[in-house]
């Protein structure tokens, strides 16, 4: 990532969405600090081996403006139109392509 301002000063924040199998719902949680290369990668290992799991990445001031709806788009999976919130893991090209054919 980019040179920090602080040790724990992290600038980006990660919305988790994981599918809650014994409940049957869609929890949604932040981690908005502490989001460092090792902590990306350990997530994007988690997304391929359970894809009920899904990560997204945003500035923290992205987040601070938008959080909210960027909470309901990860939960509903409606991100159309959105550029300042990235999946972890996600296969660009095999999105790109789905979104042509439609």
């Amino acid at each position: 990532m980019s040179k920090r301002k602080g040790k724990n000063d992290s600038e980006y924040v990660v919305i988790c969405r994981e599918f809650n199998r014994p409940s049957a719902k869609i929890e949604i949680s932040v981690i908005d600090s502490g989001v460092t290369d090792d902590l990306l990668k350990k997530l994007i290992r988690l997304r391929h081996i359970d894809t009920h799991r899904r990560y997204f990445l945003t500035t923290k001031k992205n987040y601070q403006k938008y959080g909210a709806v960027m909470k309901k788009q990860a939960e509903t999976m409606s991100f159309h139109g959105n550029r300042n919130i990235v999946e972890l893991g996600a296969d660009l090209d095999k999105e790109r392509g789905k979104n042509e054919k439609n």
